[in-house]
Parts: structure tokens; C-alpha cells; sequence
């Protein structure tokens, strides 16, 4: 009986899902189901406190409607088409005389601050006439009545009569008039330094050769370009012993010799071509010179070194010789002063021509050679296998100081004799360089 009851008991089973065409969800009879989530509390608490807490709705009209302040409507007029704008006739003249107007009156207020700070009252009490008022007016320049170019012409001083009935007689003088014309001096107006070149960029070697590869395609893609065009002859081909018959197929095989002896032509006459450009190219004797002066001048253009030595006889000719033919030669400057108990000799130029002449002062020169054993020392010759110049022997050269100046002292290079101390130090005075004297004379050589 309890068997039969629970299998009477119907069972729970969740509701079909009926969909129709739309896919919405509706019930057996055909209806809409609408389903709405709903906030459910699941604490008695919040449950007791929801059912006395109502929730307001938002009143929403239906019919009014919804404008975004955000959102840009475009309308409907169009703009004015961009069109010029002439500009006031001395618009900008009046705006900077204002502008003048303005910094004169800041002026005159800061003098008459300045004024009452120095006097105190007595300045409040002054008229402001007694005060000069020249910064608030503009100077009226006068128009005189005769140039100055002009007044050399005229024999009086104005411009009367020229445009009379009778000319320019008696009033111009036509003697002064000649045939050469007057070109003032040129006055640069006063402004700020204009700015410093850019400095020069120095590629590495991988960038110079990559340079050069660029430019080489390029010249060859151009040349290619005109010979496709029509606009040059396409080049011979460049035929050699090794490509002759390669290249000359047909006419090789006809007549070998003929046209071997036509190959090594071409040849030579490719390496005449070569040799000339060659030659046209090569500077000449006085470009060399040029261009190695030049760089003499360039070495000196910024700063100019100085080297002081000291020397303990400087009798020999051929020493002196060889020093003034290689200071010339390096286009040094300085001066070979030689006394009875101390000689000098100092040298100004550049970096590059010191360093070769203190190798002949210190190296190439046999300073304890006797009269006559060597000959004059050549600039370019290398001396390093000579002498080395020291305290050996009787006679000695040794460096005393080596400096940097803005230009050099002395204009030219040249050995003078000086018959005492006095003379000496007169000589280097008259360059402003006396101070040499003292430190050759305190220095004691090693």
C-alpha cells in the first residue's frame, strides 16, 4: 500500500523549452515568457530590510528627446574661402613707434625714480619742465639745404639757379667734375656675430669607401642610361690576350694574327690613355710648393709653438748654416742669439716643423764635430743614425722650454751678435721676450 502510494506521488520535472520562429521563449499555449533577473537576499536580515525600502523607478519620457551636449551637429553654412589680408600701409612703423614711445617713457620714470632715491623731496618739488623731456620727443632731423656729396660742386650754398633759364652756369663747377666714380666704404651695419659654421663631418674608412662605391654605381648607371637612350656610343669592348678569342670569335679564327696584333694595340694604346690622365693630374713643381706652404701656414693659424735652446758654441759656420737653411726651409721664426758666454736660439711655428727641427738640433747636428768633417744637414734627410748632441763633450744643445702662443714674436728667423749681456737682453726686450735670457741663464745643462 505505501508502494502504490509513492509511485501515485507525481514527480518533478523541469518545464520543456518551447522556442518559436523568432527563437524567443514562449509557454504550451503560445505565449511570451518573459524572464527577469531579480536581486534575491539570501540573509533574513537584508530580507526584512528590502521589503520596507522601496525602489524608485526613474521617471523616463517616452516621447521627449535624448540629446548628447558631447555630440557636434555640422551645419549647414559653409566657410569663407581663405582670401589676402593687405596689410595697412605703415602699419608696422606706427606699431614700433608706439612701441619706442612705450621704452622712452619706462625711461623717464626710472630716471625720475633714480632722482627721488638721490634727493629725496627736493625732486618731488621740480617741475617736471626742468627735467629733460628729450626721450619723449622725436628728434626732428633738418633738412639742409645743400648735401654734402653736392656742396663740392656748387659754388654757392644751396640749390638755387640750377634749374633757372640760364642752367647750371656759374653755379656748378665743372672743373671739379671728373671721370673716375666714388665708391664709399662699406660699413657693416651693427649686429650680433653670426653663428659658427657647422663643424666638417669626418667619415671613417669603411664609410669613405662605401661613399665612393655609391658614387661610381651612380656615374656608371648614368652612362648606361645614355647609351640606352642614343645620346652617347656605346663603349669598344675591352678585348685582351687572355678574352681575344671570346670575345672575337668569328674573326679570331679567319685571321689570328691580324687580330692579335690589333688586341695588343688596344692594349697600349689603354695604357697611354692611363699614364695621361695620369700626368694631367699630377700637380706641377710650384703647385707642390703652394700647397706644402700652405700647410705650413695652417699649422700656425690657431696657436704657434715655441722651443728654447740652448747652445754652448755656436762659432761653427756649418752649424749655422745648417740651423738658418732648415728654419728657412720649415718657414720658422725666432732669432740665434750668440754672446761670448751664453748662445740662444729660439724657434716659433708650428708642431709638425718643430718636431723635425728639434731632431736636427738634438740628433742630426754633430755639435763636437771639428770644422769641415760633415756636410750641410738636408731637411728631409733622415739623421738618426748621426750623432746624438749632449753634455759628451766640450759642446752641447739642449732643450730649455717648449710653450704654445697666440702668434709669434718674432718675424723672421736670423743670427745676430750680441757684445755683452746687455745688448742680449736689449735685443729680446725689444720683442717683449727678455725673460728668455733668464731662463737659458739659469739653466744648467745635464
Amino acid at each position: 500500500q505505501g508502494l502504490a502510494a509513492l509511485m501515485r506521488r507525481e514527480t518533478f520535472k523541469p518545464a520543456p523549452l518551447i522556442l518559436d520562429e523568432k527563437g524567443r521563449h514562449v509557454d504550451a499555449e503560445g505565449k511570451e515568457v518573459s524572464l527577469k533577473a531579480s536581486a534575491v537576499s539570501v540573509l533574513k536580515a537584508n530580507q526584512r530590510e528590502s521589503r520596507h525600502i522601496p525602489i524608485l523607478q526613474p521617471a523616463v519620457a517616452r516621447d521627449a528627446p535624448v540629446v548628447d551636449p558631447r555630440m557636434s551637429v555640422p551645419s549647414g553654412d559653409r566657410k569663407k574661402r581663405a582670401t589676402f589680408a593687405f596689410v595697412e600701409d605703415q602699419r608696422y612703423i606706427r606699431k614700433a613707434e608706439r612701441f619706442r614711445n612705450k621704452m622712452a617713457v619706462a625711461e623717464f620714470n626710472m630716471q625720475l625714480k633714480r632722482m627721488k632715491e638721490d634727493r629725496g623731496q627736493e625732486a618731488e618739488k621740480e617741475s617736471l619742465a626742468q627735467i629733460n623731456l628729450a626721450l619723449l620727443k622725436k628728434k626732428q632731423e633738418t633738412v639742409p639745404d645743400v648735401e654734402w656729396w653736392d656742396a663740392r660742386f656748387l659754388t654757392r650754398p644751396s640749390y638755387d639757379g640750377l634749374e633757372g633759364p640760364d642752367g647750371p652756369e656759374g653755379v656748378l663747377r665743372e672743373e671739379k667734375i671728373e671721370a673716375y666714380v666714388e665708391h664709399p666704404v662699406p660699413i657693416e651695419p651693427p649686429s650680433e656675430a653670426p653663428e659658427p659654421p657647422p663643424l666638417p663631418m669626418f667619415l671613417t674608412r669603411q664609410e669613405r669607401k662605401k661613399l665612393r662605391r655609391r658614387t661610381r654605381m651612380e656615374r656608371e648607371l648614368q652612362r648606361q642610361e645614355m647609351v640606352a637612350r642614343g645620346l652617347t656610343a656605346p663603349p669598344e669592348p675591352k678585348v685582351k690576350i687572355s678574352n681575344m678569342m671570346r670575345v672575337l670569335s668569328a674573326d679570331a679564327t679567319a685571321d689570328p694574327t691580324k687580330i692579335e696584333m690589333e688586341v695588343k694595340r688596344q692594349m697600349h694604346l689603354r695604357l697611354k690613355n692611363h699614364n695621361d690622365r695620369n700626368q694631367a693630374r699630377k700637380k706641377t713643381d710650384a703647385e707642390k710648393r703652394s700647397k706644402k706652404l700652405e700647410k705650413l701656414a695652417k699649422e700656425v693659424a690657431v696657436e704657434t709653438t715655441v722651443h728654447l735652446y740652448k747652445v754652448g758654441d755656436l762659432s761653427s759656420k756649418q752649424n749655422r748654416y745648417k740651423v738658418d737653411v732648415n728654419a728657412q726651409y720649415y718657414k720658422l721664426h725666432g732669432i740665434g742669439l750668440m754672446t761670448d758666454d751664453l748662445n740662444l736660439v729660439l724657434v716659433e711655428g708650428g708642431a709638425k716643423s718643430l718636431a723635425k727641427f728639434r731632431k736636427l738640433m738634438s740628433k742630426r747636428i754633430k755639435w763636437n764635430a771639428a770644422e769641415g768633417d760633415d756636410a750641410a744637414a738636408d731637411p728631409d734627410k733622415s739623421g738618426d743614425e748621426e750623432e746624438a748632441a749632449g753634455p759628451k763633450g766640450k759642446n752641447y744643445c739642449q732643450l730649455v722650454w717648449e710653450g704654445k702662443l697666440s702668434r709669434p714674436s718674432m718675424p723672421e728667423f736670423k743670427f745676430e751678435i750680441a757684445r755683452s749681456e746687455g745688448n742680449a737682453r736689449d735685443v729680446l726686450r725689444r720683442r717683449g721676450v727678455e725673460h728668455y735670457w733668464d731662463l737659458i741663464k739659469n739653466f744648467e745643462p745635464e
